[in-house]
């Protein structure tokens, strides 16, 4: 995977979906601590995390898939988090990106003005699209399970407007609630 620095030649793209497939079978499988696992892992992160740097978003959401395919254990989550830099550090880029800035708080829609319907092409500002979005937050909600570990790290990122996605389902015309705000079937 190291071989290009063309981001999208298929033989690198093609290896990480495969080695994604075959770590997120060994993470939930493998009762042993493999050094082995750790390096393979530490190794897709590090290639996934040139993925989700680029600028094309069909390339970020192939990445945060991978992410979201192996981060299914606590082994897992633990290498991604230690390698937070360059994994978790573009993921916010893109919320960033979402919410109307590139910066931290240059954005109306990210310090609570604008609205996210007035985005165009079905995406959400900056060019990121409803299905990135989601699987960034996928794969923040998965690191959530190690909350004693992410837990205090994750305040370098905050305050981040998550409220501000929470209802853009309904924004986009749908009628389903956003699964972060879900009520519990019977306390509704």
């Amino acid at each position: 995977m190291k071989a290009s620095s063309n981001n999208e030649d298929p033989v690198p793209l093609l290896t990480s979906s495969v080695l994604s497939g075959l770590l997120s079978n060994a993470v939930t499988t493998s009762a042993k601590n493999t050094p082995q696992l750790d390096e393979a892992l530490a190794q897709l992160f590090t290639y996934l995390s040139t993925l989700a740097k680029a600028s094309d978003a069909g390339l970020q959401d192939i990445a945060v898939r991978e992410y979201s395919a192996v981060l299914r254990s606590t082994k897992s989550r633990r290498i991604f988090w230690k390698q937070r830099k360059e994994t978790l550090s573009p993921l916010f880029d893109i919320l960033r990106a979402a919410a109307g800035s590139a910066k931290d708080t240059d954005s109306t829609l990210y310090s609570g003005g604008a609205s996210i319907r007035s985005t165009t092409d079905g995406g959400i500002a900056g060019g990121v699209g409803l299905q990135l979005l989601y699987h960034v937050l996928l794969v923040i909600w998965q690191l959530s399970f190690e909350g004693e570990l992410v837990g205090e790290g994750l305040q370098e990122y905050s305050p981040f407007p998550f409220s501000r996605f929470a209802n853009i389902n309904t924004l986009q015309g749908t009628r389903h609630r956003h699964p972060l705000h879900a009520t519990p079937q019977g306390l509704a």
